[in-house]
């Protein structure tokens, strides 16, 4: 991601709601939505590499990013939106428990820091 902070009467700032993933999609729609503009292109070209840690370690590396997928939900799209998506990542969940329990866990764990992390700020009942 290239910024140009002349463009920026402050330094920009990611959302410390996001550990990690979709901390990039979130930047984006809240200085999108500020009036400043956001654009994709193709004549630069980075390569990334992948964490080796988050590599090490699948079902952390899964929760961390459903996590930042809901509350990017949560914050960027409509309330039948997020309802509809936690429902369906949980049904899917409990119905992977018996076949992979760690990947069902992870699911479960990330719904489970989103409703928390909900209940924290009072969002929830």
């Amino acid at each position: 991601m290239l910024i140009n902070l002349k463009n920026f009467e402050k330094c920009p700032q990611f959302d410390e709601d996001y550990f990690l993933y979709y901390e990039d999609f979130d930047f984006c729609r809240r200085y999108i939505k500020q009036g400043h503009k956001i654009a994709i292109t193709k004549t630069i070209s980075v390569i990334h590499q992948p964490s080796s840690i988050t590599n090490k370690k699948p079902e952390l590396k899964l929760e961390y990013s459903i996590y930042s997928y809901l509350l990017s939900l949560e914050k960027h799209t409509n309330k039948l939106v997020l309802i509809y998506r936690l429902l369906r990542i949980t049904i899917g969940a409990l119905f992977y428990l018996p076949i992979n329990y760690k990947i069902a866990g992870a699911k479960l764990k990330a719904i489970g820091k989103f409703i928390r992390y909900n209940r924290r700020l009072g969002r929830t009942k």
